[in-house]
C-alpha cells in the first residue's frame, strides 16, 4: 500500500458491527519516535539510520521541513518522525522512552463515529475529531490515551492522501525491494508492567471489541511470561499482551520494560508470501537473528509437522516451525533494531494460528541470548 492507497471511500462496506463498534477497518501505520534527522540519512543509504530502507521500504511521503517521512511496503506503512516541537507527542514519547513507536494509527470508516464511540465505551480522548479539507475531501483524525504513554489514532482519509501536511513521494532513489516484499502486519506486542496485563485486555475488550483468542503461561528455564492474545474479528488487527512472570533473574518482557523506560510495543511480525527468499535477502543485508539451536530442526519431524521446505535450507535461514494436519506457518526474529524493538517475519501456509508451538523454543533462544550477553546469571 503506497502513500495514495488505503482511503475509505463511500461504496465500501461498513464495518460498524457488535464485535467491531468502532468500525476498524486496519491498521493504518505505525509511527516510530526518534531524534535522528532524516537528512543525515540520504548520506548513508545502507547505514544503521537507514533501517526501512535495509527492510525494502521505500519513501513515499514526507512533510515540508522531513521531520516526518512515510515508508511504505505493501500494505505496511511506517512514519517515522523526528519532530522537536516539545508540544507534540512525538517528541514527549522519545524524551521518555528513546526510540520507539510511539502511536498506533487504526483506519475506520467515520472517524467522528469512531472518537465518540470509544469515548462513551471508556476510552479517554486525548485529541477531539480535527477535519482538514485536502484536494480530494476531508481528512479526519482523533486521539485516545493507550497502553503506556503510547497514543491510539483514528484516521479518515480521501483516497490518494496520506496526511494533511505531507505531500507524497513519486519516487524514491534509494529504494531496494526485497525479492519477496513484505505485504502487512499480521501482529504487533504490547509489552506491560506485570499485573497489568488483565487490565489492558479488558482495555481492548471494552474499548474496542476486541476478543481473546489465545493465552499462555511460558516458562524458561529462569524465567517466564504471561500472555493473551486480543484481535478484531477477521484478524485485520491482533495484538498479543504480554507481562512477566519472573521468579528468578530478569526475562526478555522485564528486561524490554527496563530498557524502554515502560510499557511499550515490543515487536512487529510482517509477513510476506516466500519467506525463505525475504530472509536471504535479509541475511545478505546485514540483518542479525536469533540463534536457534540444531536440535530445534531435528525435532520438527518428532512434532507431527510436514513441510514443503527443505529442512537444511530452514535452519539455514533460521527459520522456526509450527503448525498441524492442515497446514504450517514459518517464523523468524530479529535481534533488537528499534531501541529494544525486533522484528518477526511469518509465512502462512494454510495455518492460521499463533505459532504457539514456537512460543516455547522462542522464549528459550531468547533467554540463551541474554545468557550470552550476561543479562541473565
Amino acid at each position: 500500500m503506497e502513500a495514495g492507497e488505503g482511503g475509505h471511500s463511500g461504496s465500501s462496506a461498513l464495518k460498524r458491527s457488535e464485535n467491531n463498534p468502532l468500525g476498524i477497518l486496519a491498521i493504518d501505520h505505525l509511527e516510530f519516535c526518534s531524534n535522528i534527522p532524516w537528512q543525515k540519512s540520504e548520506k548513508t543509504p545502507w547505514g544503521q539510520i537507514d533501517l526501512f530502507r535495509r527492510l525494502g521500504f521505500a519513501l513515499t511521503a514526507k512533510n515540508h521541513d522531513e521531520s516526518k517521512v512515510l515508508f511504505s511496503q505493501g500494505q505496511i506503512r511506517f512514519l517515522y518522525n523526528t519532530e522537536s516541537n516539545h508540544e507534540s507527542h512525538a517528541h514527549q514519547y522519545f524524551q521518555k522512552h528513546g526510540e520507539g513507536v510511539c502511536t498506533l494509527s487504526f483506519l475506520v470508516e467515520d472517524a467522528k463515529w469512531a472518537i465518540d464511540e470509544a469515548k462513551r465505551r471508556g476510552g479517554q480522548v486525548i485529541k477531539p475529531l480535527q477535519e482538514q479539507i485536502v484536494e480530494h475531501g476531508n481528512f479526519r483524525t482523533a486521539r485516545i490515551r493507550g497502553f503506556g504513554d503510547v497514543e491510539m489514532e483514528f484516521i479518515e482519509r480521501p483516497m490518494n492522501h496520506f496526511r494533511a501536511d505531507m505531500s507524497n513521494v513519486e519516487n524514491d532513489p534509494f529504494h531496494r525491494p526485497l525479492k519477496m516484499r513484505l505485504a502487512r502486519i499480521d501482529h504487533l506486542t504490547n509489552n506491560v508492567p506485570r499485573g497489568e496485563m488483565k487490565k489492558w485486555v479488558q482495555y481492548y475488550q471494552q474499548v474496542f471489541g476486541f476478543k481473546v483468542t489465545r493465552y499462555f503461561d511460558i516458562k524458561g528455564t529462569k524465567t517466564g511470561l504471561l500472555s493473551e492474545v486480543v484481535q478484531l474479528e477477521g484478524g485485520a488487527v491482533i495484538i498479543p499482551i504480554n507481562e512477566p512472570d519472573d521468579k528468578a533473574g530478569k526475562g526478555q518482557i522485564q528486561e524490554f520494560l527496563d530498557l524502554h523506560k515502560g510499557a511499550g510495543v515490543q515487536h512487529i511480525a510482517l509477513t510476506t508470501a516466500r519467506i525463505t527468499d525475504t530472509i536471504e535477502d535479509l541475511q545478505e543485508r546485514q540483518f542479525s537473528f536469533l540463534n536457534i539451536p540444531p536440535t530445534y530442526y531435528q525435532d520438527i519431524k518428532k512434532r507431527g509437522i510436514t513441510v514443503d521446505e527443505d529442512l537444511k535450507l530452514l535452519e539455514k535461514r533460521q527459520l522456526l516451525v509450527d503448525g498441524d494436519d492442515h497446514g504450517y506457518l514459518l517464523q523468524n526474529f530479529t535481534k533488537t533494531y528499534v531501541g529494544p524493538l525486533f522484528f518477526e517475519f511469518i509465512q502462512r501456509k494454510n495455518h492460521n494460528g499463533f505459532g504457539e508451538g514456537n512460543f516455547q523454543a522462542l522464549f528459550d533462544a531468547i533467554e540463551r541470548d541474554q545468557m550470552e550477553r550476561g543479562v541473565l546469571k
